[in-house]
């Protein structure tokens, strides 16, 4: 059976019986490295490491994730048309910069 679109981060990997084990509950705080997990926690694994995100705070999370990559799509478009320099995108823009933005932005939509 393959299973589409799953992701999986694994550290490492035991061959040995789970013997002498018992299940000491569902749906409780667990400890994954230095990390406490909580029940309903949202889990982002990339590349770089995984990250766990308290439920309430999900939706924020992925609205600011969504508008800094929308910041950087304009930033390297405008670093590659010779527009702006990374100094100048990399650091805090200039009204200019933000105004171009702006711009941008409503021409996306």
């Amino acid at each position: 059976m393959q299973l589409p679109n799953v992701n999986v981060y694994m550290r490492g990997v035991d061959p040995t019986g789970i013997s002498d084990v018992t299940l000491a509950g569902l749906n409780i705080p667990i400890r994954i490295g230095y990390a406490t997990v909580l029940p309903g926690d949202v889990v982002l694994g990339s590349p770089t490491g995984v990250l766990f995100i308290p439920p309430h705070m999900a939706a924020d999370v992925a609205d600011k994730a969504e508008a800094v990559a929308t910041r950087d799509r304009f930033g390297k478009g405008r670093i590659a048309a010779g527009i702006y320099t990374s100094g100048e995108i990399d650091s805090a823009w200039r009204e200019d910069i933000e105004a171009d933005f702006q711009n941008w932005l409503k021409e996306q939509k």
